[in-house]
């Protein structure tokens, strides 16, 4: 993590209270109440007071020695159903070191009395902010342990995630994301857990016949299906947008390697890949360096591959560069990923 403070003439302190952006004090925090993303298009200075976030234990061997604010922006939430809360915020600008802090706040919602639950500040050199551990997309994720983690990025195991929160109802809570890199660029974050806000709906449980109504009737219970059943027509929709096939490609084997990267610019895009109907690559961070992956293609002569758009990141719609190589050849195409179609390629297995 780097802090970088500018000391400003007594005479521009006016105008810079003017440019403040709208939620960069804890009383003017932003507040949602359902669990999805939400896009900060711009996040500049620390608003009217600059003091409400000093003395974070986490942030003390820091330049700024406890002071987490810069570029800041409050995000305010009640928990209506409790459970664990994740998130993860993703920056704009690849390279910019974003930390955050969790308060708990009191049954009044009173900012004087908020508690620290969660605090990040993790970070690395600007140059490191494509390779580091503890640069990129950041917040609460399931398999983490730490409740902190301190300034840089030179102890074993450091990296820019910390332990889901356990959530009750009725508890309310103040997230405070800084960019400790940039003056500008904003963020994007998306919630998640078992936990839900308000504003969120319980998915209701499809009706299926119980095991002893199954019993009763005499019949065996369904097998468990491992592998994705044979397709020869594309999906229709995956996650209610339009699927639409372009390019038509063959491979001489059924396991196949997969690179995905960015064919433009790096602005926070994810993307989750598709064969047929089921999900085989989870949320893929777009960046200007290939990923690989290597899928199995299910029985069956012919599937479908498709880039569903999970975060359009800054703009849209998110264009990726695939690569499929079957151990024969390698070939290259272009996938692009809108709110209302997602594109797909038909690979037939000879």
């Amino acid at each position: 993590m780097r802090k970088r403070f500018l000391i400003l003439p007594v005479l521009l302190a006016s105008a810079t209270i003017l440019q403040a952006q709208e939620h960069a004090d804890c009383g003017t925090a932003m507040e949602i109440c359902e669990k999805k993303a939400y896009h900060i298009d711009h996040a500049s200075g620390e608003g009217r007071d600059r003091a409400e976030a000093d003395m974070m234990t986490c942030f003390l061997n820091s330049e700024n020695a406890g002071q987490a604010e810069e570029n800041s922006t409050w995000i305010k939430f009640e928990v209506a159903k409790s459970g664990q809360m994740t998130f993860a915020i993703t920056p704009h600008r690849i390279t910019d070191d974003i930390d955050w802090v969790v308060y708990r706040l009191s049954a009044a919602g009173d900012c004087a009395t908020k508690k620290v639950v969660r605090c990040m500040a993790a970070g690395d050199n600007e140059s490191m902010g494509i390779s580091s551990p503890c640069m990129g997309e950041t917040g609460l994720k399931w398999g983490e342990a730490d409740d902190s983690e301190n300034a840089g990025c030179s102890d074993p195991g450091d990296n820019a995630w910390l332990a889901p929160l356990k959530v009750t109802k009725g508890e309310k809570y103040l997230l405070l994301v800084s960019n400790v890199t940039s003056k500008g660029p904003g963020f994007s974050i998306r919630f998640g857990g078992t936990a839900m806000l308000p504003c969120d709906k319980e998915k209701p449980e499809k009706d299926k016949p119980s095991q002893t109504e199954i019993a009763a009737k005499g019949a065996k219970p369904p097998k468990k299906q491992v592998t994705p059943p044979p397709s020869s027509t594309p999906p229709a929709t995956i996650g209610g947008r339009k699927v639409q096939v372009g390019n038509e490609l063959r491979v001489k084997n059924r396991t196949i390697k997969v690179k995905v990267w960015d064919s433009q610019v790096e602005d926070g895009d994810i993307i989750s890949i598709y064969i047929d109907e089921v999900k085989v690559i989870n949320r893929v961070y777009l960046r200007h360096k290939p990923q690989e992956f290597n899928i199995q293609l299910p029985a069956g002569k012919e599937h479908y591959l498709t880039v569903y758009a999970d975060d359009f990141g800054k703009a849209e719609p998110n264009s990726a560069k695939v690569s499929i190589d079957d151990g024969v050849s390698e070939q290259i195409i272009d996938l692009v990923a809108g709110r209302s179609t997602q594109e797909s390629v038909k690979i037939i297995s000879e």
